[in-house]
């Protein structure tokens, strides 16, 4: 099966990690074409832009991209590969592998993902602006609760949350088909809906009623629907009772980054972004500017996104064989990086799980 894969490191770590995890990929013999353009800060002092349009051509032309981290440089091929290719999907795995550092007595056990609706709520960026304008622009509006207008707050900022009913829709029926298919891997087929409509009663309300309309048509799973102050609780005390957990764009982001401390934290953090024109794939941990050249960031986030490249390829063996050469490194101990207690630098991690894969 030959596929064609875009690699782009971004920001910061992000070449770093990226690197490592292509020339796993390459090692593997899986005959997979990668294209390795400039994007990223490299790419804006000799082509002025992040993403050139040969890359961006590139992108669309691909069966998946790696993507290392953006910071502000890389933001327009975030934009690109998020909103313009609409991969409205973010799923980001929560497990553990004995050996990574845990706040836990243990961790043994903990499988979970979260899917995190990608492309609404309060990103992307620039929903934003002074109370001010509000006013002026709506000058009739009354808080229901307090009896305000936009003119009494005073001196301030707004933030726009949009959630639609067709963007809901379409991420239920999504996390109720993986959690059907999780479901016939072994795992108990649970979806946990994480809302705030207690609250926010017509924006999380429509996520709440997608939910529980799509799991209707999927009777084999289990349901439960949960506030997300509450799930932040049962996240910390039930990790082993969860299997998939579905939410908004910005609980899910807040959500998997405290789950990732469980499991040994964002250096484990990985990431799969579908659901439009070419999928990405990438590390949660973001650019890391102070750990940037100098070969200490864990590449793990990076190497198990690619895992999951490979298995939304359908190369179900060789992604795990990739996850179990990770999960052996973990259980020796002996080339580990800093966040988790060893000496490893990012390339000897690198070169650890190329060992194992043989």
């Amino acid at each position: 099966m030959s596929k064609k894969i875009v690699a782009l490191g971004g920001d910061g770590v992000g070449p770093e990690v990226t690197e490592v995890a292509c020339g796993i990929l390459e090692s593997m013999g899986l005959g997979l074409e990668i294209l390795k353009p400039p994007g990223g800060e490299s790419a804006i002092q000799e082509f002025g832009s992040a993403l050139p349009e040969e890359t961006r051509k590139l992108c669309l032309e691909a069966d998946a991209v790696l993507f290392g981290a953006a910071a502000s440089a890389s933001l327009p091929i975030l934009v690109f590969l998020r909103w313009k290719m609409d991969n409205f999907v973010n799923i980001r795995p929560v497990k553990y592998y004995p050996g990574a550092q845990t706040p836990l007595k243990s961790a043994e056990g903990i499988d979970f993902v979260i899917l995190r609706e990608n492309s609404e709520g309060f990103y992307p960026w620039g929903r934003e602006g002074a109370i001010a304008q509000l006013a002026e622009r709506w000058p009739e509006w009354t808080d229901a609760c307090l009896g305000r207008r936009f003119s009494d707050y005073g001196e301030g900022a707004f933030a726009i949350r949009i959630i639609t009913e067709a963007g809901a829709r379409r991420m239920m029926k999504f996390a109720c088909d993986f959690t059907e298919q999780r479901k016939m891997t072994g795992r108990p087929g649970k979806l946990t809906c994480v809302t705030k409509s207690n609250v926010l009663h017509q924006s999380c309300g429509i996520f709440q009623r997608a939910a529980e309309a799509e799991v209707k048509l999927h009777p084999g799973l289990a349901y439960e629907h949960y506030y997300i102050d509450d799930t932040c609780r049962r996240i910390l005390r039930y990790s082993r009772d969860m299997d998939v957990i579905v939410t908004s764009n910005m609980f899910g982001d807040i959500l998997s980054d405290e789950a990732a401390e469980l499991v040994g934290g964002l250096g484990l953090a990985a990431s799969a972004c579908l659901g439009g024109q070419t999928p990405y794939f990438e590390p949660v941990h973001g650019s890391a500017p102070k750990y940037a050249g100098k070969n200490v960031i864990n590449p793990t986030a990076m190497i198990l996104s690619a895992m999951m490249m490979l298995d939304h390829f359908g190369m179900t063996d060789a992604a795990r064989a990739l996850e179990a050469a990770v999960a052996a490194v973990y259980r020796e101990g002996k080339h580990l990086t800093q966040d988790q207690g060893g000496r490893a630098t990012t390339t000897e991690f690198g070169q650890a799980v190329q060992r194992k894969l043989g």
